[in-house]
């Protein structure tokens, strides 16, 4: 899903759909923590505290998306098998 970055005051953000709150279990006002994969160009959002329970490593994330998209090609085709 591409999304633009948008200018908040002297900051930027990226604005978060309904179904990825739902996805990340979290709601307007909850804590989450980032963390940026300079190397693989990925940044994760995590929920913090209670809801994080039952999340996935941002390692695991991040080193399944750089999978998939070196090997998206590869990964459709066998997908259409």
């Amino acid at each position: 899903m591409a999304q633009k970055i948008i200018q908040i005051g002297s900051s930027a953000g990226v604005t978060l759909s309904p179904d990825t709150l739902e996805a990340l279990n979290v709601k307007v006002g909850d804590t989450v923590e980032m963390s940026v994969h300079p190397s693989a160009r990925v940044l994760t959002v995590r929920p913090k505290g209670d809801r994080a329970k039952n999340s996935v490593n941002p390692d695991v994330i991040a080193w399944t998306n750089v999978f998939i998209d070196k090997n998206r090609k590869l990964l459709e085709r066998l997908a259409d098998k």
